[in-house]
């Protein structure tokens, strides 16, 4: 939302949205022996389908009490006959009770009326196709969110921060040694990332267009548990990386290849679901995927030998190129 990088994007339309609702509340009903991180009990319901996230807080009055925060999240576009906040908010509460995740030992439901709130959250977080965003202005880098690098998924912005820190930090340094401040030089601090564009057709994949024909209400559900029972399959080696925002090409067609042996009476309506032009354009970036890795994997092995005659300039180029690729198959994690 910062006003320079709403001109770095020409004021543009977001193409996805993502809206969170939730509290940090006591009670008796608090079970913090687990957490959740994308949960769905309900069908999708006035165009949209509800996923939830728990997980164990602390109060932020001193409260020795224990505390647990619950969000409940959907994945929506940017379309002006979305629900309001409030709305969602209304939801949230109703819905509340019934969620396992805000269920006791025993069972116990969360009484709204007697809820001891000590915080409660709202809001929304825009995402772009058109990320990361090129670097717009000469001597000006964007970090953090404002980069663009964060997931359609998960948002995590922070966490995306961290991951991309000694890259960033990496290039600002070989840029100010080599004098480089020109935007088309700069830009290469945000390169076009494949192993970041594959994950918007599951954005999609769990997303309910205003107006749309729902042939069936529990579709994101099921694509949703099929996703995660395949990789429970594969095993910590596919669904570790997933889970921290990072996707790889074996990870990703394991995944996709077991879900059509696993569940092939999945596969039609899902990409019913989804539609063609979604799937041609993951495909795109898939191969690009794919190919990133095998370039990083060959620029590992000889990629020190050709930089040994190059100047400032050109070994920045080549040492932010070896990082998309590297980065951009998930080679960093």
């Amino acid at each position: 939302f910062s006003p320079v990088m709403r001109q770095a994007r020409g004021y543009a339309k977001p193409e996805g949205v993502c809206l969170v609702v939730g509290t940090c509340a006591r009670g008796d009903w608090v079970d913090n022996s687990f957490g959740d991180l994308i949960y769905s009990f309900t069908p999708i319901d006035g165009d949209r389908q509800y996923f939830w996230e728990a997980f164990p807080s602390k109060d932020l009055h001193g409260s020795q009490q224990e505390s647990r925060t619950t969000y409940m999240f959907t994945y929506l576009d940017a379309d002006e006959r979305r629900p309001s906040l409030a709305q969602m908010f209304d939801d949230y509460l109703g819905l509340l009770p019934d969620y396992s995740g805000a269920k006791g030992t025993g069972g116990e439901k969360p009484k709204i009326d007697e809820m001891e709130v000590s915080r409660a959250l709202f809001g929304f977080f825009p995402s772009y196709t058109d990320s990361p965003l090129p670097v717009k202005f000469d001597r000006v880098v964007q970090v953090g969110d404002s980069s663009g690098l964060q997931s359609p998924l998960s948002f995590g912005g922070f966490g995306s921060l961290l991951r991309h820190l000694e890259r960033t930090t990496q290039g600002i340094s070989e840029a100010l040694d080599a004098e480089i401040t020109r935007k088309e030089e700069l830009t290469s601090l945000q390169p076009y990332l494949p192993s970041l564009s594959t994950m918007w057709l599951f954005q999609k994949a769990m997303s309910v267009k205003v107006g749309k024909n729902v042939f069936d209400k529990e579709i994101i559900n099921k694509v949703l548990m099929s996703n995660f029972k395949t990789m429970d399959k594969l095993g910590s080696g596919v669904m570790m990386p997933f889970l921290q925002d990072v996707i790889q090409p074996t990870g990703l067609f394991a995944t996709i290849a077991g879900m059509s042996v696993f569940d092939p009476k999945l596969v039609p309506p899902l990409l019913l679901w989804v539609g063609a032009p979604p799937v041609v354009t993951w495909t795109f970036h898939f191969l690009n995927l794919v190919a990133y890795s095998i370039l990083y994997q060959m620029a590992s092995i000889g990629g020190s030998a050709l930089t040994r005659d190059m100047d400032g300039k050109e070994r920045f180029l080549w040492n932010r190129q070896v990082e998309a690729w590297k980065y951009g198959s998930g080679g960093d994690y």
